[in-house]
């Protein structure tokens, strides 16, 4: 087997410690290195996976690489993955894909003229729970898919994330993606309308930090998702991923995150639920590997980011103008 050559730019995402660690445990996967604009940061986790630092990525992008994994703040996402792309690399970016239609199309567009994949992370395709619902769903177990009621909370982040020229938004870009991308998976239908309400309600850190979109797809479902960061400092579990899935012949209850070790530590006033075995990120990087070694389409392609993208963009035009938005679709 061919060892493939694999780079990580920035760890200015936290998702950045788990796609890395991740990458180490594929045969035939090398770490060729680790850009960061942040030296101390860099420096510290190529010493950690035992790699070359490199303070500009551009420098890193010269190293031979077959892929890039792209974990930089969200508006640097466009130009990052273009630059890869264009050095010869398949590129997996975090979501959300980018910040605006139009970056999304020029992502696309220099995919399609290198000849090379570009992937978004979403790993809850990748959630064992996630995945058997799917499997249901396909096997035409509760039918035609009549509506979807989705919940993805978690604590608000800080730093480059609730600066909206860094991030794009709040928690309406944060968390709608993750929903929308796989509300598309499950009817294999597009998103046609949207009407959301959101606002700086919970944390007064001038983002949205609330925020419930409801939309209608194309093949007539009715969806809403709930996209805040609603679970306070102290709050037991970061992660909360929900579906109520109804179909004309039944309903499909979906938790990915239901197995936890409940953690109390009254030493440092500290109780946590910790996740086990539901991790997506594992799949999602052997995925990408597999998709530099085959040169196949991916599942959760950059295509599939770009159509969620779409929608965080509509609700934010929806809560702006309170009335219901019509999805304007990327040029694939």
């Amino acid at each position: 087997m061919k060892e493939i050559r694999i780079g990580v730019i920035s760890f200015e995402h936290m998702h950045a410690l788990s796609y890395t660690t991740e990458l180490g445990k594929i045969e035939g996967v090398q770490l060729a290195g680790i850009a960061d604009s942040d030296e101390y940061r860099g420096t510290k986790m190529a010493s950690r996976f035992g790699t070359k630092y490199y303070n500009d990525y551009h420098d890193l992008l010269t190293e031979g690489l077959d892929g890039v994994i792209i974990c930089t703040n969200n508006s640097m996402h466009c130009q990052v993955s273009c630059d890869a792309l264009d050095s010869g690399c398949h590129v997996l970016v975090e979501k959300p894909f980018a910040i605006c239609k139009e970056d999304a199309e020029k992502m696309l567009n220099h995919a399609k003229a290198n000849g090379k994949r570009i992937m978004n992370a979403f790993p809850m395709r990748f959630n064992p729970n996630v995945i058997e619902a799917k499997k249901a769903v396909d096997e035409g177990r509760i039918g035609t898919i009549l509506s979807i009621t989705g919940i993805n909370h978690g604590k608000i982040p800080s730093g480059w994330f609730i600066d909206k020229k860094l991030s794009g938004g709040g928690g309406v870009m944060d968390h709608t993606v993750h929903l929308a991308d796989l509300i598309r998976w499950f009817t294999g239908s597009e998103f046609s309308s949207v009407y959301c309400e959101s606002g700086d309600l919970l944390h007064n850190r001038n983002i949205d930090d609330t925020g419930l979109v409801m939309a209608h797809m194309e093949n007539g479902a009715f969806v809403t998702i709930d996209c805040s960061w609603a679970h306070h400092r102290n709050y037991p579990i970061w992660p909360q991923v929900d579906m109520e899935i109804i179909g004309t012949k039944g309903t499909i209850e979906l938790k990915a995150f239901a197995q936890v070790n409940h953690v109390t530590d009254q030493k440092n006033s500290i109780i946590e639920d910790l996740c086990w075995n539901e991790d997506g990120d594992a799949g999602l990087i052997r995925e990408f590997a597999d998709v530099i070694r085959t040169g196949r389409e991916p599942n959760a392609s950059g295509l599939d980011g770009a159509r969620a993208l779409e929608v965080a963009e509509a609700a934010y035009r929806s809560s702006k103008s309170h009335r219901q938005e019509q999805v304007i679709h990327v040029e694939a």
